[in-house]
């Protein structure tokens, strides 16, 4: 991971000493402020995020639990690799603007055979070795080094395009990477606090249990002496078979819930998972600073942005793809008998060639190309806008559901502590024979409900917040800046 960070700070280096520019059709309508600052309090006790923003929940096991998840989750690993991928697609890329040297050994060993006839005929003087008709083999080894050179001169800049849309390509996946960092732990948070509130909603459906078993029986001794009725008895039990298939749901929810959390961390999902007895506390409010600032803060629209960037590399290539390409090519070599003399030697055969290759007739490919990639570039600045405007809404939506889950949160709070009090004073009067059996029944069922959606809305009031930190870029990992601006083509 650590290389991963190093190649991501290199490419936005590279980027931000080359020339390489945002397309200036690249323009999102950013007010001056949030609208939804005013809903949320206008953030009052607001502080900028940390990189470790989960420990700003105060519960340790959550912040091991999610370094665990960015240490081994399987998708970031993934992603991770797709970065090195995209970082080696860039350097050979890359290669193409050098020169090319190579050198090439050639050993032969050869057989020749010469026959006497006719020699003898033309010169009646016996040669050593040879009989009359007979056949006299040669064999020999040569040996042959040459060193060959071939370059593309870059004239035009065609080449260097090419590299700086490799390079941003390389720079969106590292933000790719780490906008993948920031959901990984945003999903382990809201999984935890899942988990707490299912293990919360069970244990209220436990003492719920007790109580109407305690409930059953009080009833059933009252229609033993003769003062409830069948009626009551059935009603009563017909409320513990009830809360029974619920315990039972929700148990099912829970182990659900852990098993997902287990695989999010990279672990076998043996529904093991321990969370804490109670929801963490909620952190304070993150700096949001103004709408212009998620431009750079936020992982996924800097990835849109690279990616513009480097549609708009490949159109300026494939423009200087319709000039003339100047190549140099050159070889030297030289040959021997013997294998110790080929770095003796001059190298005294050598060749020297340039060529100039202009473009006339291609089918309509090149134009066709420039086409392509320009459509490219339209779908690059579309989807960027539309990531920042998604963004923009993420942190509106957040900053109004923080007031409106807190108000949410406070009715049913007090609507826990009446429902209560009700069912306390219902039961009571039944017992005193004021009530009939029903009002006790809708008084146990309205503080059931209100006990349950008060947990609900507390889990829900830590996801916003979680939500809200995701929305505005988070702090995972340290911001390299965002793409740098410059000159154009």
């Amino acid at each position: 991971m650590l290389r991963s960070l190093l190649l991501g700070s290199a490419a936005v280096l590279w980027l931000g000493c080359s020339s390489v520019a945002t397309p200036p059709a690249m323009e999102a309508p950013a007010p001056a402020g949030y609208g939804g600052a005013a809903a949320a309090g206008a953030l009052a006790g607001a502080r900028e995020v940390g990189a470790d923003w989960w420990s700003d929940f105060g519960d340790p096991l959550l912040s091991q639990l999610i370094v665990e998840g960015l240490e081994h989750n399987a998708s970031l690993r993934a992603a991770a690799a797709n970065v090195e991928t995209a970082f080696a697609q860039a350097r050979l890329d890359g290669a193409a603007r050098r020169p090319e040297l190579e050198a090439a050994l050639d050993p032969a060993r050869r057989k020749q055979n010469t026959a006497q006839s006719g020699l003898t005929e033309a010169i009646p003087i016996p040669i050593p070795g040879f009989e009359p008709g007979g056949v006299r083999s040669f064999a020999f080894t040569s040996y042959g080094l040459s060193l060959n050179v071939r370059w593309e001169v870059d004239l035009w800049g065609r080449l260097r395009a090419l590299t700086a849309a490799s390079m941003a390509e390389a720079a969106a996946s590292e933000a790719d990477l780490e906008a993948a960092r920031l959901s990984i732990a945003g999903q382990v948070a809201k999984l935890y606090f899942g988990v707490v509130e299912a293990m919360q909603q069970v244990e209220l459906l436990e003492r719920t249990l007790a109580s109407r078993e305690r409930t059953r029986d009080r009833v059933v001794a009252r229609y033993r002496r003769g003062v409830a009725t069948a009626l009551e008895v059935r009603q009563a039990r017909t409320q513990i078979a009830t809360v029974e298939a619920s315990l039972a749901a929700q148990r099912q929810s829970l182990d659900g819930l852990r098993r997902q959390m287990e695989v999010l961390l990279g672990r076998y999902p043996a529904g093991e998972i321990e969370a804490a007895a109670g929801l963490p506390h909620m952190p304070p409010l993150p700096e949001t600073g103004v709408p212009a600032d998620l431009l750079a803060r936020r992982p996924d629209l800097r990835a849109a942005e690279y990616r513009a960037i480097a549609s708009s590399q490949r159109i300026r290539a494939a423009r200087r793809s319709l000039y003339p390409t100047f190549r140099l090519e050159g070889s030297s070599g030289t040959s021997s008998g013997a294998l110790g003399d080929l770095l003796d030697g001059d190298f005294s055969v050598w060749s020297l060639a340039a060529g100039l290759l202009q473009p006339l007739l291609s089918g309509g490919r090149l134009r066709a190309g420039l086409d392509l990639v320009a459509a490219g570039l339209d779908a690059a600045e579309a989807n960027w806008l539309q990531t920042a405007l998604a963004g923009f809404a993420e942190v509106e939506s957040g900053l109004v559901a923080e007031r409106m889950l807190a108000e949410q949160a406070r009715a049913l709070e007090r609507a826990a502590n009446e429902s209560r009090e009700a069912e306390r004073l219902a039961e009571g009067r039944y017992r005193q024979g004021l009530v009939d059996y029903l009002q006790v029944l809708d008084s146990q069922r309205t503080s059931f409900q209100s006990e349950s959606q008060l947990l609900a809305a507390r889990r829900q009031q830590l996801e916003s917040r979680t939500d809200l930190i995701l929305a505005l870029g988070g702090g995972i990992l340290l911001q390299p800046g965002g793409p740098a601006a410059g000159g154009g083509d």
